[in-house]
């Protein structure tokens, strides 16, 4: 009996040891439970040490940015913000800082010329320079702060969530589905080339998934077992360009890469690429069908979407109400939708 009892005890003291929490103001508190045991380095870092910041941007700023503190409403009172827009934010991936990102800028630019928007910049740079398997654990932090920014402008503005567009970047997908999954109702997600390492077959909790936005729009590039995105389905509808995995024009073997090491995740990025060259239809619009598979697609039995608007991959995949798995061809280069 008392060996018994000795053996509860540190069985015991072994679950009260791994099952760790810890808490930050009010974001609330994140614990390395089931479901989120799959990550490492658990705890996430402090909210001031990754110092998510916002950069706002408008047709009346196009070119400087209005930082937007939601713990100081006056930032947003004299700031060229307003609720009658639709509300676009853009978060960044893994290793990238906000305020320095050339694609961030560019598709802040090209929506800022396609419609009159509030477009948000959200820089969590110092959190996402930190190793890979931190920084999994730093979004889930990241995601709630978004998700309270989400609600401060519903709180002081009167912006409905419904009007709000979270587009994210592999690590910053993810960023978008914790923002949405902890404040519902957000209208749109849009995730580009989601992260794979460490969010491949999660547990819908872990991960982008469709409940975290009333409309969920992926896309997939690089989506392989040694790729950087996501293999598996995670939204509303999930676009496999070029099957998904091997884009036109990026190196195709090991030598190929090392070569020039800058295009080592040149299959991830080039979802960046595909939805700013999505904003702009002027040229033609990338569409592509639904399809069980790519394989099917290239033997030619998927060709049509009956009496339905075809998907148009990027920011128009919203006006077609197909929903699963698409597949489409694209070029190597912009304009992506010639080929």
């Amino acid at each position: 009996m008392g060996l018994f009892m000795l053996l509860t005890c540190c069985v015991l003291s072994w679950l009260a040891a791994s099952a760790e929490e810890i808490c930050y103001d009010d974001l609330g508190c994140f614990s390395n439970d089931a479901p989120y045991d799959v990550f490492f380095r658990f705890p996430p870092k402090t909210p001031d040490y990754i110092n998510t910041e916002f950069y706002l941007y408008t047709r009346l700023n196009p070119s400087l940015y209005m930082t937007i503190d939601r713990t100081d409403p006056s930032t947003l009172e004299y700031s060229t913000y307003s609720p009658t827009r639709n509300t676009v934010f853009i978060i960044h991936g893994y290793s990238e800082k906000g305020s320095r990102s050339n694609w961030m800028k560019t598709l802040k630019e090209k929506l800022l010329q396609k419609e009159d928007l509030n477009v948000v910049l959200v820089d969590w740079g110092s959190g996402a320079r930190d190793l890979y398997g931190q920084a999994v654990q730093n979004i889930r932090v990241v995601g709630r702060v978004v998700a309270k920014f989400a609600q401060f402008l519903n709180t002081e503005a009167g912006t409905t969530f419904t009007n709000m567009h979270l587009i994210g970047f592999s690590l910053g997908a993810h960023i978008a589905g914790y923002a949405g999954a902890y404040q519902p109702g957000i209208g749109r997600i849009s995730g580009l080339d989601p992260a794979g390492p460490n969010f491949n077959l999660n547990d819908p909790a872990c991960r982008l998934d469709p409940t975290d936005a009333l409309f969920v729009d992926v896309i997939h590039s690089d989506a392989e077992l040694l790729g950087l995105g996501i293999e598996e389905a995670v939204g509303d509808v999930d676009f496999y360009v070029n099957g998904g995995k091997e884009q036109p024009g990026c190196p195709v073997t090991i030598r190929d890469i090392f070569d020039d090491i800058s295009e080592l995740s040149c299959n991830h990025s080039r979802a960046c690429e595909l939805y700013i060259d999505s904003v702009d239809e002027t040229q033609c619009a990338i569409t592509g069908f639904p399809c069980n598979s790519w394989e099917d697609f290239l033997a030619g039995k998927c060709n049509d979407c009956g009496a339905q608007d075809c998907p148009k991959l990027g920011y128009s995949a919203d006006s077609s109400s197909l929903t699963g798995d698409i597949y489409l061809q694209t070029g190597s280069q912009s304009p992506f939708c010639k080929f």
